[in-house]
């Protein structure tokens, strides 16, 4: 819901993280949220939506899969947001225990809006400058100069396809709350000959299911909505077991470099300015929140 108009207006985002991170508040109390198009479905710290009270949305528990690691236990709750200029009402989300993971990646955030809440917002996000802005969806209007982007939807995400090294096409997930550039499975690394005796080392990193060591090899080219870059490195995954994991992340180590916009209802992704040079990083280890966060009754 807007307060006034179509839109929110530009939001800056917070930190010099990789995260589209920006303030938030949730009955009053400020938090840090972060948009996550990986994350089915949005989730809030277990210990804050206790603190604050959050009734049930549902009576029976749920499982929430990460993109690897084991699947947890938990519950939803209901909740209305603030963020700046426009307000979230009645979002269902998942209670998790989000600290460890904040603290390990050094984001203090305490709420994930998944892709039920991308769904009824049309995002535009200025990556290179930091900010964003929420529009009603049907009130965008796409530029004359923007470039569409092919994809299609899949459970809910939107797949996008890159090349690895001038190979065939690799359909990947859009993963905002992905600080890395490329994810792969492992089944689909081996079939794009990341496999090949190359360099491999291992690197921690933060999902869902929480802290994974990952192989990392690096891909000499990966090219994705018309642009290459060079000297990419891979982070390759195990699927947790019975997850309904993609086979294939694309994070924000890559469309940082973009000013986009994303519509998930119409399954539509668009570039709308010059790619920009990457920015210079360091610190907490590559993160994967929501890499996919399937909520489901436990059977």
């Amino acid at each position: 819901m807007f307060r006034q108009g179509a839109s929110s207006g530009w939001l800056p985002l917070a930190g010099e993280g990789r995260l589209i991170e920006l303030p938030a508040r949730v009955r009053g109390v400020a938090v840090q949220a972060i948009i996550d198009s990986g994350a089915q479905y949005s989730a809030i710290d277990a210990g804050l939506a206790e603190q604050l009270g959050l009734s049930a949305a549902i009576p029976i528990p749920l499982v929430a899969f990460g993109v690897s690691g084991p699947p947890s236990v938990t519950r939803a709750v209901r909740l209305d947001a603030d963020l700046g200029a426009f307000r979230i009402e009645g979002l269902r989300a998942a209670a998790l225990d989000l600290r460890p993971l904040s603290e390990l990646t050094r984001q203090p955030f305490s709420l994930l809006l998944g892709r039920d809440f991308l769904r009824a917002v049309v995002l535009e996000a200025d990556l290179p400058a930091r900010r964003i802005a929420l529009l009603a969806v049907g009130s965008w209007v796409q530029p004359p100069s923007a470039q569409p982007v092919a994809g299609r939807l899949q459970s809910g995400g939107l797949m996008v396809k890159i090349r690895i090294e001038g190979g065939p096409p690799v359909e990947v997930m859009l993963d905002t709350g992905a600080t890395g550039g490329l994810a792969l499975a492992e089944d689909t690394a081996r079939a794009a000959g990341l496999f090949d005796g190359r360099p491999m080392r291992t690197s921690p990193s933060v999902t869902l299911g929480g802290v994974m060591n990952d192989g990392i090899v690096r891909a000499r080219s990966v090219e994705f909505a018309g642009q290459s870059f060079l000297d990419v490195d891979v982070q390759i995954y195990r699927p947790a077991r019975g997850s309904p994991a993609p086979m294939g992340l694309l994070g924000l180590g890559v469309l940082e470099r973009f000013r986009i916009a994303l519509d998930l209802s119409s399954a539509r992704l668009v570039l709308l300015g010059p790619v920009q040079p990457p920015r210079r990083r360091g610190g907490a280890p590559p993160a994967r929140f929501g890499g996919f966060a399937d909520l489901e009754p436990p059977h």
